[in-house]
Order: structure tokens, then C-alpha cells, then sequence
């Protein structure tokens, strides 16, 4: 954990992944953040999903990509009594962070100006699906639906009469909640400055709009770009797509320099390549490409992956494995740079998480903190707060906590 957010406390009423991975961001920074999670139900959503091959309410690392580092407080804040102890947590923080939609904050009494009653000085940071504005404001959204299908990412991967692929992980919800997190943080710059709190939005679908944006641009100077289905051997470049090696693994390159060429083809011992004239330069490689494509698949079928990368990595291009989340998990530079870091959890197996992708002081992150269990620290917060023992009883026998 860093120390460039120590100090700064965070009160987090959110769920499923969207939000609270911007707090799990500012936790991973030195926050001191604070979930508070309803008292029936069972909390998050995200801790009852239903994950294969694990134990149901166990150990939960969907749950846990949001929510490490955190505190997890149990209060209802449907109850009068439930909001005027988030209110003394509010006086104090520095944070607030909330996805609920309109008529749920509405309900428990969490829209920006009931809030900023008890602290002016508040960073006041809402996700939401569709934005503030327009019919589809009331509407909820998730990260498959509403970042990937509506925010056009599904769209630029389909192909002609085929259903649109679905994501392969949670790309609205993990970098909104990072860029929100980049955004609380201008604001508490801002804060610094002039002494005022201030509101901050986000919403799945503008992180989906903006992840597409060079092609939102084309295709409002009308050159649209249209889902093809363009055969392996007339693709664009050579030099910049995927070929299978010997063992079945997959190597991208992304060679954009033309003058990586000659250096590439000593690297894979096809140094009659480059001085090939169909191959002499980029405009002679595009004309005859499905030759040269034809020339790669057949060379990097030789060697397996491992044999490849022992090839390549003294290159001077551009080029990556296909990796697996296990592989990952196990890559020598993802660890020695911390990209993933074991997480500290005696009561769950032993894992690795990938850590929030910004550094400081060129330092890893180090062992991560895992997430709360839920209620897991009720009576240590509150009692920071000045709720005495006899004070928390009461408030459980009232169903404000549990």
C-alpha cells in the first residue's frame, strides 16, 4: 500500500464492481476507506454471486477486484437512525462515493446537497449507467451491457451477420472506477486550492463512448468503419497481427517502425526475407502481404513459444505472447514489477491479484490487503466515530446495524 492518499478518509456506499473499484484504487493509495453495506441481503451483491468451482459465500476474488483494502461497516440507512451515523462519518470524511441510482440515494437520504449540509468541504463522486441526462438516466447499467454493447466495443470486435462477441472481463467497471479515482483526486487537488467540495460523475457508458472514440470521430466525418470479415491472408499489415507457434501458443507482433524490419527478420532467422524485393519496403510488403503472411505463419510454426521468446526478446519490434490470467499470474516481469502481488488472507487459499496499474516513488505496491469480510469491522469504525458499546447495542437492537 502507498502512502500518497494517507490521511484522506473515504465513505463508500456502493456495489457490484463499477464504483468500488474507485475506492479500491484510493485504498491501494493509502485511503482510509469505509464501505458501508446494507444490513439484509447479505451486502454487495457481489459477495453472493455464483462462482464456478468455488464455495458459495466463500472466498469471492470477484468481490475482491473491487473491494480490497476497505472496511466494511453494516448500517441501514433506509432508517432515520442509519443516516444520522453516516452523517457523523460524512462530517469527517474527505470522500464520498455512491452508484445507486436516483431513487435509492433519494430514499436513504445520500444526494449531494443533503450530504454537503454536514460537509461543504466533500468530494462527492457518483457512477452511474447512462449518465445524469435524458430518458435513460433512471435506468441502471452494468459493464457487459452497458460499456461493451452500448458503448460500441462489442460492435468494433463483430463480425458481418454474426452476434456481436461478448467482453472478456469487466473493462467498464475497472477502468471507470480508475479513472474516477484519477478524478477524486483532481478534485482533492482542486479542494486544496480553493477550499470547496465538489461533485464528480462518471458512467459506464461514456468509459464505452470513450474507449471507441477514434472510431466515434471517423464515423462522424462519415467514414464509418463497418464490421468485416477480411481472410487472414489479406490482412492490412503482416507485420502487425498474430501467428501461431509450434506448441499452439500465439505471438502479436506490432512491428509499426519500418526500419524494425531487417532487424526482425535476423531475429527469426529469415534474414532472405529482407532482402527480398516483394518485401523491399512497407509499400512493397503491403502489395504482396498475403505472401509475406504466408512466409510468418509457415516460420513461426518451427519453434514453440518458449523457443520464441528467447528469439525475440533481444529484438528491437514490438511484440507479446497471448498470455492466460495464469500466465500472468506467473510472468517473471509482471512480478518482479508488481503488476500482481500476493494478497495477505489467512483465511483464504493463497493468490495473486493484479494491483491498481500506477506506481510511486518506483516502488511495487507490495502485499495487497484483502478485501472485508462483511460487517467485518462495525464495532472498530463506529467506535472511532465516538459510538460507545451501549450506544452500538441499541442501534443493533433497532436493526440499524448488525
Amino acid at each position: 500500500m502507498y502512502d500518497v492518499m494517507q490521511g484522506v478518509l473515504v465513505v463508500e456506499v456502493s456495489e457490484h464492481t463499477f464504483m468500488p473499484a474507485a475506492g479500491m484504487a484510493l485504498a491501494d493509495w493509502g485511503a482510509n476507506v469505509i464501505k458501508i453495506e446494507r444490513t439484509t441481503g447479505g451486502g454487495d451483491p457481489m459477495r453472493s454471486l455464483n462462482i464456478p468451482n468455488l464455495e458459495a459465500g466463500g472466498f469471492n476474488p470477484y468481490f475482491e477486484a473491487g473491494n480490497r483494502g476497505k472496511r466494511s461497516v453494516t448500517l441501514d440507512l433506509l432508517q432515520q437512525a442509519g443516516r444520522d451515523v453516516l452523517h457523523k462519518l460524512i462530517a469527517r470524511a474527505d470522500v464520498f462515493i455512491t452508484n445507486l441510482r436516483k431513487n435509492a440515494r433519494v430514499q436513504m437520504g445520500i444526494e449531494p446537497e443533503e450530504l454537503f449540509a454536514h460537509n461543504p468541504r466533500l468530494i462527492y463522486a457518483r457512477g452511474t449507467g447512462n449518465g445524469l441526462h435524458g430518458p435513460l438516466a433512471p435506468q441502471g447499467g452494468f459493464d457487459g451491457a452497458t460499456t461493451w454493447y452500448r458503448g460500441g466495443l462489442a460492435y468494433l470486435q463483430s463480425k458481418p451477420g454474426k452476434e456481436p462477441p461478448g467482453p472478456g472481463t469487466s473493462y467498464g467497471d475497472l477502468i471507470g472506477g480508475l479513472t474516477m479515482a484519477g478524478a477524486i483526486s483532481a478534485a482533492l487537488f482542486k479542494r486544496e486550492r480553493t477550499g470547496k467540495g465538489s461533485i464528480v460523475d462518471n458512467s459506464l457508458y461514456s468509459v464505452g463512448a470513450y474507449l471507441s472514440s477514434q472510431h466515434v470521430a471517423m464515423a462522424s466525418l462519415g467514414n464509418p468503419r463497418v464490421p468485416t470479415d477480411t481472410p487472414r491472408s489479406e490482412n492490412f499489415d503482416a507485420l502487425v497481427m498474430t501467428y501461431r507457434t509450434k506448441d499452439d501458443g500465439w505471438i502479436n507482433l506490432c512491428l509499426l517502425m519500418p526500419k524494425w524490419w531487417p532487424d526482425f527478420c535476423a531475429h527469426i532467422d529469415r534474414d532472405d526475407l529482407a532482402n527480398d524485393p516483394r518485401f523491399a519496403d512497407q509499400k512493397a510488403r503491403y502489395i504482396n502481404r498475403s505472401a509475406l503472411i504466408a512466409e510468418l505463419d509457415e516460420t513461426f510454426a518451427r519453434h514453440t513459444m518458449q523457443e520464441w521468446a528467447a528469439k525475440l526478446e533481444p529484438m528491437q519490434g514490438v511484440w507479446a505472447p497471448a498470455f492466460s490470467p495464469l500466465e500472468i499470474s506467473q510472468d517473471p516481469q509482471a512480478l518482479v514489477n508488481g503488476f500482481v502481488a500476493p494478497v495477505g488472507d489467512p483465511g483464504a487459499p493463497d493468490y495473486m491479484m493484479a494491483v491498481t496499474p500506477l506506481q510511486f516513488g518506483e516502488q511495487p505496491v507490495g502485499q495487497l490487503k484483502r478485501g472485508p469480510k462483511y460487517g467485518e469491522h462495525t464495532d472498530e469504525v463506529l467506535a472511532e466515530f465516538g459510538f460507545g458499546d451501549a450506544e452500538r447495542q441499541q442501534l443493533r437492537e433497532a436493526g440499524v446495524l448488525l
